[in-house]
């Protein structure tokens, strides 16, 4: 099967996604490292937000997936 349009967007926008988790867990990571506790908390929001993100855009991906059965 061929990919369509959809595809290559939802699967762009989780790479995206992936990729600003990697970058936040990195640096929550440091900060724990470097007994920053009080940054290591202020962070940890947005990586739970992250994560919801991440989440919706891959259920959205696999949904498109399943429905349009576009996936190589």
């Amino acid at each position: 099967m061929t990919r369509c349009a959809e595809y290559d967007r939802l699967s762009s926008q989780v790479a995206q996604i992936l990729s600003k988790l990697s970058q936040l867990t990195t640096q929550q990571a440091d900060l724990f490292q470097t007994g920053d506790f009080q940054g290591f908390k202020n962070l940890d929001r947005e990586v739970e937000l992250t994560l919801g993100e991440k989440e919706r855009a891959i259920g959205a991906l696999g949904q498109h997936m399943s429905e349009h059965k576009c996936q190589t």
